[in-house]
């Protein structure tokens, strides 16, 4: 059993019958045929039920056609981490609201950035998924976030800042407690933390807003909707002298920005350069970019 064999079976699968994955695979019949049954040889089993009209998976043939479908994109990604290895492409994820902080670091090491980079910007949901399913090889995201598959590296601890206008926020109002009665805007990833945070202060959060961007959340706070709780760093993205911004000072309410990487992988030399170098330069340079 190899590669090609099983991109045979999904093509006779999806098109339905063998002759028409023939015309799609550019070969005569017959030699098909004679593939699907030396495949059904090898496992011991039927994997088409052969009709009329055209052909149905047996259990068995729905088991290998998932498997098939896994193996032939594991295939693909192989030979596209290889070729990018040998081109010295550096694939990289970052959340979308932090995606100023790279070229920050890589200013600091000319020598990384004559390489080639393809950058992938999403949430931090969305940059985990790429990262699993192999199409980077590092991620830039922030806490919280399920760690279980991931070898996490924190690089730079936030606070939470609370921008708003003066009718609603003043910079006397450094702990969380002091918004106990105020119209809140919160990313939805952080609902639960500043929610379960508020509850163990004995009061419940007045959320006015949720969202799925925290730079929605700086709009709808220039507005003045609400107060918008987000990561130190987001305010790179909004100056408006209108409004006031107040550092929330509570230790576990702050976030990480997290460098991610596949479990017990194996990286190349320049991802670990990359990594090196934001360990050693990150915090630094991070912290008097944003503030």
């Amino acid at each position: 059993m190899d590669i090609k064999q099983m991109i045979y079976f999904k093509t006779i699968v999806e098109e339905g019958t063998i002759s028409k994955a023939a015309q799609t695979l550019h070969m005569a019949q017959p030699p098909l045929s004679m593939q699907l049954k030396q495949l059904e040889d090898e496992l011991g089993v039927t994997l088409l039920k052969r009709g009329h009209r055209k052909v149905e998976l047996t259990q068995a043939g729905k088991i290998f056609y998932k498997r098939s479908l896994q193996m032939i994109s594991l295939n693909e990604m192989t030979f596209h981490e290889i070729q990018d290895m040998q081109n010295e492409v550096l694939r990289v994820g970052i959340t979308s609201s932090n995606s100023s902080i790279l070229p920050i670091y890589l200013s600091q090491n000319p020598s990384l950035f004559q390489l080639s980079f393809r950058i992938y910007e999403g949430s931090t949901y969305e940059i985990i998924d790429l990262l699993l399913s192999h199409h980077i090889d590092l991620g830039i995201v922030r806490t919280p976030f399920d760690q279980s598959q991931l070898d996490c590296q924190p690089f730079l601890r936030e606070p939470m800042v609370a921008v708003g206008k003066s009718t609603l926020l003043n910079p006397e109002m450094t702990h969380m407690s002091d918004y106990q009665n105020k119209p809140l805007i919160i990313h939805q990833r952080y609902l639960s933390l500043i929610t379960d945070y508020c509850l163990n202060l004995h009061f419940h959060p007045h959320i006015q807003v949720t969202c799925d961007d925290s730079r929605t959340s700086l709009q709808w706070a220039k507005a003045g909707l609400g107060i918008a709780i987000v990561p130190q760093s987001i305010l790179s993205f909004l100056y408006d002298p209108q409004l006031i911004n107040v550092i929330i000072e509570d230790d576990n309410l702050k976030t990480d920005l997290t460098m991610i990487t596949r479990q017990n992988e194996i990286l190349n030399p320049s991802i670990q350069s990359l990594i090196q170098l934001i360990h050693q330069k990150g915090e630094n340079i991070c912290i008097s970019h944003n503030l």
